[in-house]
């Protein structure tokens, strides 16, 4: 069953954030997964006053997992963090 990342960006070096998702989407990509959405702009209807989001989908919960856990990824994911406040969240597909 697909899941989904979804991701919340407030970004603080968008130079850093454009080097880390050269870097990023690619392990994505070798994973399973790919990018779906993304907006700078996104349109808050109720609630979530969010700035940047973005959503990708995987094949599995466990090809997210692998991400998060790849000694690839902990690097970029230090990028980020430096670059960006992110709120992350992880969804099944229905």
């Amino acid at each position: 069953m697909s899941a989904y990342l979804v991701v919340d960006l407030d970004i603080r070096d968008p130079d850093a954030i454009a080097d880390y998702r050269s870097k990023a989407l690619p392990l994505v990509e070798r994973l399973g997964g790919h990018l779906i959405a993304l907006d700078e702009t996104p349109l808050d209807l109720e609630g979530w006053p969010a700035t940047n989001m973005l959503i990708l989908q995987f094949p599995d919960m466990d090809a997210i997992r692998r991400l998060f856990s790849s000694p690839e990824y902990a690097p970029l994911a230090r990028q980020r963090r430096t670059a960006a406040g992110s709120r992350i969240v992880a969804l099944h597909g229905v």
